[in-house]
């Protein structure tokens, strides 16, 4: 094996190393926040009640604007199957989308200079810039799961193969999270540009009627509602937040810093926009006959490059969502830490694009150069961040089990709701082990 493959070789192994050992180091076995509605409480609830309506009625129930089934589930899945309620298992376990996911992306990469091609995209992608995604446990099942299942169904869709598991695949995405149902309109949109009008149909009857059952009896039609007049009145802050929800990939301040935060992404977004505008461009140039003859034919995009569209036509459509429904609440919203994980897959799949077009070694090695130097900005920026946030936590299981403000709680709503009895109750049971106090 030559020097310059043994080096690409250990610069994709090497990001994805520290990124695991991240996980394993950094993540601690305590619930924030909404990780109590869907985790102990609901479980607490699912084991005292006797009647099955109930007990799917609870798992159907929504958190917030969003039907997390699939989380729930994996709460239960690890009860009966382990007898443990755990955190940290489940934001592990949520992460094992990354081997479909690096699978599907070393797979479309061109066999030339596929290892120097690969380390790029796993040190943009295996980054810290998704911080609250990878160890908030609701954030992390729900993104992880959505894209995890989502790629899996739209490479199948592209790959013309499997139809009936594609779909399958598309409803545990939907189940995951409400942005699930995004990868509706776009596998319609590869079935439409392979010209495969049956399955189009199947697909359009099967999952459209999986949005009226997910939106029955839904609890948030007001916010919606609110957040689209708000967009109305004020829709200069969407198409701003547009750009800065695109650009979080270069996210690299502090949170006392947000008008340089956002003038950086909303630049690097506007960049971005520029760059799939001018792929858009080479595409469309020839003859309009023969393109249409080509998507007659089902020839008209290969399975390669469809299945990257697809993900980031589902990233676009985050985007337009997100700016729209959020942009009430201020534009340091679009920079969180769990949208940021959207921006670094859009970002990694737009590089996969411009991979198709077999460039030069030399403008590859430019590029991993580029992505080493980003990866370890990332690294420096949040790992303090990391390893702070779990100080924090355990600090803060402390005074939550004083009755004190703590874990997202106020000492009012601690002592109102009796949270704090649900855990120690599971502890108890030995169902649950919080971490040991030093």
């Amino acid at each position: 094996m030559s020097s310059t493959k043994n080096l690409s070789f250990s610069l994709t192994f090497i990001p994805l190393v520290i990124f695991i050992y991240c996980l394993i180091a950094y993540t601690i076995n305590l619930p924030w926040l909404d990780d109590f509605e869907v985790g102990p409480y609901t479980l607490q609830e699912w084991l005292k009640t006797v009647d099955l309506g109930k007990k799917m009625d609870l798992i159907w129930a929504p958190n917030n604007d969003h039907r997390v089934i699939i989380l729930k589930l994996l709460v239960l899945f690890n009860y009966y199957v382990f007898g443990q309620f755990n955190i940290q298992w489940m934001i592990w376990q949520s992460h094992l989308y990354l081997i479909p996911l690096l699978y599907f992306i070393f797979k479309v990469l061109p066999e030339e200079n596929r290892w120097m091609s690969f380390a790029v995209i796993n040190l943009i992608y295996l980054s810290f810039q998704y911080t609250l995604a990878s160890y908030w446990m609701i954030a992390a099942v729900q993104h992880n799961t959505v894209i995890g299942f989502g790629l899996i169904s739209m490479y199948l869709l592209a790959k013309n193969k499997y139809f009936e598991i594609a779909i399958f695949f598309t409803l545990l995405a939907c189940l995951s999270n409400s942005d699930g149902l995004f990868f509706i309109p776009v596998g319609a949109s590869l079935l439409f540009l392979q010209s495969n009008f049956k399955k189009l149909i199947i697909w359009l009857l099967l999952l459209t009627s999986l949005v009226f059952i997910l939106f029955k009896n839904y609890p948030s039609w007001n916010y919606h509602v609110f957040a689209l007049r708000f967009f109305m009145e004020n829709p200069m802050k969407s198409f701003f937040g547009f750009f800065y929800f695109l650009g979080g990939y270069v996210d690299f301040f502090t949170n006392d810093n947000v008008p340089i935060r956002l003038y950086t992404t909303g630049f690097f977004g506007f960049l971005l926009v520029m760059f799939w505008g001018k792929l858009l461009y080479d595409f469309s140039k020839g003859p309009l006959k023969n393109k249409i003859n080509q998507w007659k034919n089902g020839t008209l995009l290969n399975s390669n490059v469809l299945f990257i569209l697809s993900t980031i036509l589902f990233f676009l459509i985050n985007a337009l969502a997100i700016s729209i429904l959020r942009s009430e609440y201020g534009e340091y919203t679009y920079l969180i830490g769990n949208y940021r994980i959207y921006s670094v897959l859009a970002v990694a799949f737009t590089m996969l694009m411009y991979f198709q077009y077999n460039l030069s070694t030399r403008r590859i090695q430019f590029i991993l150069i580029i992505a080493i130097i980003y990866w370890g900005f990332s690294f420096k920026t949040y790992l303090p961040e990391i390893k702070k946030r779990k100080t924090y936590l355990a600090q803060s299981y402390e005074d939550f089990k004083s009755n004190k403000d703590g874990l997202g709680f106020t000492a009012k709503q601690i002592e109102q709701y009796k949270i704090t009895e649900i855990l120690i109750k599971f502890e108890k049971e030995g169902i649950y082990h919080p971490p040991v106090s030093k």
